[in-house]
C-alpha cells in the first residue's frame, strides 16, 4: 500500500546564489520561490490530494488551472521547435491573463522558451506562471520492449539533459529531432513537476511484459514499484522516475513532484462493455497500468503522482458503462463524471491529475458521445462551455486540478478517421484540416491568414446575359438569374460566392429560398468522369462530369453530395462515368459497434459530413459560427460558401493533389497507401430551380430550372477550370476562439 512521508521539518526562506554547471547561467532564480526540507531545495511537494507550493515562508495547496502547450507551427513539424522569444511571451501573458497558473510542455523545448519563461516569472507584477515538464522517450521501440537496452539507457540519458536544463546547465549540441542550444535559464523555483513517459499502447505494455518476466518490482530511494508485485512495465515507469529524482538530488540538491502519464485505455478498473462478444477483453481493456503499485520511496522529499489523460469521447467504455450514466451534474447526466468517480475511488492516496482533456472545435467528429461531448463537430462556444463543465466534475471529484489540451491549434496533428485521405503525408503540415478534431483542439486558432473578398476570390465566371433561361410564372424575366459566381481558395478552404438576381430592383438580404434552390456541380478536373445531369427539368447536358454536388435549398437544408464511386465514406476513391444523375450522402464511421458478452449491442454510430451547416463564417461578424458551410451576405445578398478540402477528396491542395485510387478498401487504409492525381483545377456548373417540388433534385423529382451557368444561349459551355495557387510556405494567423473568454471567467473564480 501507499504510504505518505509526512513533513515535519522547518522551512526556511533562503536565496541560492547562481551556481555554474558546466555552461553560462542567466541572472539568479528571484527569492521566496521555494524551501529547503532535510538539506534538500524544493519549490513544491505532494500531499494526499494536491499539489503543494512553497512562497518561502508557508506551504499551501495549489489546485492546477493548466493548459497544455504543443509547438507545431503551420509548416512545420513538432520536432521544429520555434526559438521566437516573441511567440512565447505572448503565449504567457495570453494563458495568464485567462487566469491559468500553469503550463505544460510535452518535451524539452527549445532555450528561448525556457528564457521566456524565467523572465515572466521574475516581473513581481505577474503572479507566477508554473511548469509541469513531460520528459518525453522516443516513439519507436525496438520490438516494443521498453527494457530494451539501447532505448531505455537513450532514455535515461534524455532525463538527464532535460533536467540539466530546467536548472539552465546545459549546452545541447545539434541533434536530430530533439531540441537542443544553451540553457542558461534556470525554471527550477516554477517546476510543479516532472512526468516520465506517455500514454503506452497496450502492445506496448504486453510486449514489455511478455519480454522481461524477470523484472516485478524497483525499490527506489525516491519512487518504488512494489517488488513482487509490479508488471515489467510498471517497473520500467518506476526505474525512469527514480532515475530523475536522484540525477537531480545528486547534482542540483533539487527534488520536485516526479509522475507517470496514463490514460483509461490502461486504467485498473474492469470494462465489461469492452469485451469481445466471445468474452475476450478488448484492445482497450487488455493491458493495466495500476497507480496503486507505485509509493515514493525513503528519501523522497516532494512526492509522487499521476498525470492522466481523460477525454469524454474515448474510449466506448466512457460512454457504454451503465455505471457511468448513473452521475449527474446540475446540467444533467454526465458520463464523463461518473468515470471521474470511479477512477478517483481505486486511485491511490497521492494526487491525480487531468493532465489532458479538452473539446475540438473541427468541422467533423471522431467519436460521439451520447452526452453531447463529441471528438469533433463543436463550435467555439461549446468549446468553452463544455471545457469548464469537465473541469468543474474535476475538481468535485478531488483532483489536483486539470490541463486543458490545448493552448494552439496544430496543423501537424492527425486523428484515426482522416490520416488515411493527407497524402502525401510529409506535406500534411503545409494546410490545415478543418475536419480533422486533433488539428482543431486549440483555445488559440491557428488559421489561414485573414484575407479581403479582393485578395481571396477571382472572378471565374460573370453571365453575358441579363435575364433567366427560364422565368417561373409569375416571376420577372431575371428571377433567380445566376449574374456571378466567383471562386477563391486558401490553406483550409475552397470559396464560392454566387451572385442571384431576386427580381426586384433592390438588393436582397436573402435569395426567397421558399420559390428556388440551388444546385452546383463541381467538377475535380478528371476526365470521363462524374455525372453528366444535375437532375433539373430544362437543365443541358453537362459538357463535364461533376463528381460532386452542392444543393441549397434553405438555411435548414444544405448539402453536399457525390457520386458512388468517390464516396469516401464508402471507401471508394476513383470517380466513374453516370450518364444520368447519381449522388449519394457522405457518411463515415465514428462509433464501431459493438456486441457484448451479455448480449448487449451498440449500434455503429455515422457522422453525416454532407450536412452542411448554416452561419456567418467570419470571426468578426455577428452571429459567427465556427462550424458554419456556407451564409448569406447581409449587404450584398451573395451566397458565400466555404468547403474544406478533405470534403472534397482533396488531399494535398497546396499541390492541388486529390484522392485517386482504384483499389477496393473495406477500411481505412495505411498511411500513404492511397494513390492521388494533380489536378489541372475545378469547373463549376451551378443552376437555379424552382421549389414547387420540395424535394431535393433527383431521379424521381425534376424541379424546373430557372437558370444555369456557364450558359451562351440555351447550351452550357466549357469552362476553363479554376486553378487556385499552390503553396510551399502557409499564411496563418493566431486568433482567440470564443471559448477563452468563457474559460478565463470560470478560471477566474475557482480557486
Amino acid at each position: 500500500m501507499f504510504r505518505w512521508r509526512s513533513f515535519t521539518v522547518l522551512v526556511i526562506v533562503f536565496f541560492i546564489p547562481a551556481i555554474l554547471f558546466g555552461c553560462e547561467r542567466e541572472e539568479a532564480r528571484p527569492e521566496k520561490t521555494h524551501g529547503v526540507v532535510n538539506d534538500t531545495f524544493i519549490a513544491a511537494r505532494t500531499g494526499e490530494r494536491y499539489i503543494e507550493v512553497c512562497d518561502g515562508e508557508n506551504w499551501s495547496d495549489l489546485l492546477i488551472k493548466g493548459v497544455n502547450i504543443g509547438t507545431s507551427l503551420p509548416g512545420r513539424w513538432y520536432t521544429e521547435f520555434p526559438a521566437d522569444r516573441e511567440l512565447y511571451r505572448a503565449w504567457l501573458e495570453q494563458i495568464a491573463e485567462m487566469n491559468a497558473n500553469t503550463v505544460r510542455i510535452y518535451t524539452l523545448l527549445d532555450p528561448a522558451f525556457y528564457s521566456v519563461f524565467a523572465e515572466y516569472n521574475a516581473d513581481p507584477e505577474h503572479e507566477p506562471l508554473y511548469l509541469v515538464q513531460e520528459i518525453w522517450p522516443h516513439d519507436e521501440v525496438p520490438d516494443l520492449n521498453l527494457h530494451d537496452d539501447e532505448y531505455r539507457e537513450a532514455y535515461m540519458d534524455e532525463i538527464e539533459i532535460v533536467i540539466d536544463a530546467l536548472h539552465g546547465s546545459a549546452d545541447i549540441p545539434a541533434r536530430p529531432y530533439r531540441a537542443y542550444g544553451n540553457y542558461s535559464a534556470d525554471v527550477s523555483p516554477y517546476l510543479l513537476g516532472v512526468l516520465i513517459g506517455r500514454e503506452l499502447e497496450p502492445d506496448e505494455v504486453e510486449a514489455t511484459d511478455e519480454k522481461n518476466p524477470e523484472k516485478d518490482g524497483h525499490d527506489g530511494d525516491y519512487v518504488r514499484a512494489e517488488p513482487g508485485r509490479a508488471s515489467p512495465t510498471e517497473t520500467w515507469i518506476a526505474e525512469m522516475c527514480d532515475h530523475a529524482l536522484a540525477y537531480s538530488q545528486a547534482e542540483y540538491g533539487w527534488q520536485y513532484p516526479v509522475g507517470f502519464v496514463s490514460w483509461p485505455t490502461l486504467d485498473p478498473l474492469d470494462h465489461k462493455t469492452e469485451y469481445e462478444e466471445d468474452g475476450t477483453p478488448g484492445y482497450n481493456v487488455r493491458e493495466t497500468v495500476d497507480p496503486n503499485i507505485f509509493e515514493s520511496g525513503p528519501k523522497s522529499e516532494a512526492g509522487f503522482f499521476g498525470a492522466y489523460h481523460i477525454y469524454p469521447n474515448y474510449p466506448d467504455f466512457m460512454n457504454n458503462e451503465p455505471a457511468f450514466a448513473e452521475y449527474a451534474d446540475e446540467e444533467g447526466v454526465f458520463r464523463y463524471k461518473g468515470y471521474l468517480k470511479k477512477f478517483m475511488d481505486v486511485h491511490p492516496s497521492y494526487p491525480a491529475l487531468v493532465a489532458e482533456f479538452g473539446i475540438s472545435t473541427s468541422l467533423n467528429t471522431a467519436h460521439l458521445s451520447p452526452d453531447g461531448l463529441h471528438h469533433g463537430g463543436l463550435d467555439e462556444t461549446d468549446q468553452g462551455e463544455m471545457t469548464v463543465r469537465m473541469m468543474r466534475s474535476i475538481v468535485d471529484e478531488g483532483y489536483a486540478g486539470g490541463i486543458i489540451f490545448e493552448w494552439s491549434d496544430e496543423w501537424a496533428k492527425k486523428t484515426w478517421n482522416t490520416e488515411s485521405f493527407m497524402v502525401p503525408w510529409e506535406r500534411q503540415v503545409l494546410w490545415q484540416n478543418a475536419m480533422c478534431p486533433e488539428q482543431n483542439y486549440g483555445l488559440l486558432a491557428v488559421e489561414p491568414e485573414e484575407r479581403s473578398p479582393e485578395q481571396l476570390y477571382a472572378t471565374w465566371h460573370e453571365s453575358e446575359t441579363e435575364e433567366a433561361f427560364r422565368a417561373p410564372q409569375g416571376h420577372s424575366a431575371s428571377f433567380g438569374k445566376i449574374k456571378s459566381l466567383e471562386t477563391g481558395a486558401d490553406e483550409a478552404f475552397l470559396y464560392l460566392a454566387l451572385e442571384l438576381d431576386s427580381g426586384t430592383d433592390q438588393v436582397s438580404d436573402s435569395p426567397p429560398w421558399e420559390e428556388l434552390g440551388l444546385a452546383v456541380g463541381i467538377d475535380t478536373g478528371t476526365a470521363d468522369t462524374g455525372a453528366l445531369s444535375l437532375s433539373l427539368e430544362g437543365l443541358p447536358e453537362l459538357p463535364g462530369g461533376v463528381e460532386f454536388m452542392l444543393h441549397i435549398a434553405s438555411p435548414e437544408k444544405a448539402d453536399l453530395l457525390t457520386v458512388p464511386s468517390y464516396n469516401r465514406g464508402e471507401f471508394n476513391f476513383y470517380p466513374q462515368r453516370y450518364p444520368e444523375e447519381e449522388f449519394t450522402r457522405i457518411e463515415t464511421l465514428v462509433n464501431r459497434e459493438r456486441i457484448t458478452p451479455d448480449s448487449r449491442v451498440f449500434e455503429a454510430q455515422y457522422s453525416d459530413e454532407s450536412k452542411l451547416e448554416y452561419g456567418p463564417f467570419d470571426p468578426g461578424e455577428p452571429g459567427y459560427n465556427s462550424l458554419a458551410h456556407w451564409y448569406v451576405e447581409e449587404e450584398t445578398g451573395r451566397i458565400v460558401v466555404r468547403l474544406p478540402w478533405m470534403l472534397l477528396n482533396v488531399s494535398d491542395p497546396s499541390e492541388r493533389r486529390l484522392l485517386r485510387d482504384h483499389g477496393d478498401y473495406t477500411e481505412h487504409p495505411a498511411r500513404d497507401e492511397l494513390s492521388t492525381a494533380q489536378t489541372e483545377g475545378f469547373s463549376f456548373y451551378a443552376a437555379t430551380y424552382s421549389r414547387e417540388n420540395e424535394a431535393a433534385p433527383g431521379p424521381e423529382n425534376r424541379p424546373e430550372v430557372i437558370d444555369f451557368e456557364p450558359r451562351r444561349g440555351k447550351e452550357y459551355i466549357t469552362p476553363s477550370p479554376y486553378r487556385w495557387p499552390g503553396w510551399e510556405e502557409p499564411q496563418y494567423r493566431f486568433r482567440l476562439k470564443d471559448s477563452y473568454d468563457i474559460i478565463a471567467g470560470y478560471f477566474g473564480e475557482l480557486d
